[in-house]
């Protein structure tokens, strides 16, 4: 089996003296989609939209501050603590998990503090989410900033400039300074490579040609969530919080499983001398998988009213028209 995906140089557009990141275009893209089809759904189902434009400024800010800190806690600790500072450069390192941790909570708060009918409204945002995240996990991939290790499965991407497996973007499109154009684990060992054009033949290079992005497979996932989504809503009304705390179950062990492909010399190891060793994201995985699992066993059992499509929340139940209500 041989990687489809071709190597490319990541896209950095030259707009005069300023620099246009893919990354970051692709994440803003994901909060602007997302953030619309989570006003749409919550527009379908009887809720405000508008309130889930208010409350993505909140998660916009919760998803740098909580990605960058928990970036510096769980994975760069000592450099972090070593010089401060690094706490502030917003910019530089996010987890998505830490993003979690601050968002969640910031979100059940904006809720809760305008007497909206929070679990119907957190379903919107998982709906939206699954949209977003595929976007912003391409910025990932384009960026090449979760490599995995080394492999030649199919959806692999090539690490180095190769013959017959390169694809080169226009000059306004790439870097124009000198740097070493390989990723993830093709950087270790060999000399660096500067020049697209210095491809190696696969057919005699011995050393490692691809590898694993773990940002596009998540981006995958991603995709497959929204799309389940859209089906389950079209199939039926489900109860308020059934999509949120599904969302958290299909991502827990996906994550989870994805994280076996991370090398440690990138994603670092907790409990390192007992049977259980894991990363942070492991970690976090089985936190929010638990947490989920028996979010979703609460809302199956419950005795609250499936809303959706067929009937959208009412006015008296904190639907659009009497948001005053308290749910």
């Amino acid at each position: 089996m041989y990687a489809v995906i071709p190597f490319y140089e990541v896209p950095i557009i030259q707009l005069g003296p300023a620099s246009v990141h893919g990354f970051g275009i692709l994440v803003a893209l994901g909060f602007v989609l997302g953030g619309n089809a989570a006003m749409q759904r919550a527009a379908r189902s009887g809720l405000d939209g508008e309130r889930i434009n208010q409350v993505l400024t909140w998660l916009v800010i919760g998803t740098f501050l909580g990605g960058h800190w928990g970036y510096g806690l769980m994975y760069a600790r000592e450099e972090y603590f070593a010089d401060p500072m690094k706490f502030l450069y917003f910019w530089q390192g996010l987890s998505s998990f830490g993003g979690f941790v601050v968002c969640v909570p910031l979100a059940f708060w904006f809720f809760r503090r305008n007497k909206l009918p929070m679990w119907h409204y957190m379903d919107s945002l998982a709906f939206g989410m699954g949209l977003g995240w595929f976007l912003g996990r391409m910025g990932c991939t384009v960026a090449h900033d979760h490599p995995g290790t080394p492999s030649d499965f199919f959806l692999a991407k090539y690490c180095r400039p190769t013959e017959g497996h390169t694809l080169e973007l226009p000059g306004f499109m790439t870097m124009d300074r000198p740097h070493d154009l390989r990723w993830g684990p093709c950087r270790d060992g060999g000399s660096p490579v500067f020049d697209i054009a210095d491809k190696v033949d696969p057919a005699t290079f011995d050393g490692i040609l691809s590898a694993h992005d773990m940002g596009f497979y998540e981006a995958l996932w991603s995709l497959g969530v929204f799309a389940l989504f859209l089906a389950l809503e079209r199939m039926r009304d489900w109860k308020p919080g059934f999509y949120v705390t599904l969302l958290g179950v299909l991502y827990a062990p996906v994550r989870f499983a994805m994280d076996e492909l991370r090398p440690e010399s990138t994603d670092n190891r907790w409990f390192v001398d007992t049977a259980i060793a894991m990363t942070p994201g492991q970690f976090w995985s089985l936190v929010f998988g638990l947490v989920s699992l028996y979010g979703l066993y609460r809302v199956l059992t419950s005795d609250d009213r499936a809303y959706g499509l067929a009937e959208p929340l009412t006015p008296e139940e904190g639907g659009f028209d009497n948001p005053e209500v308290v749910p």
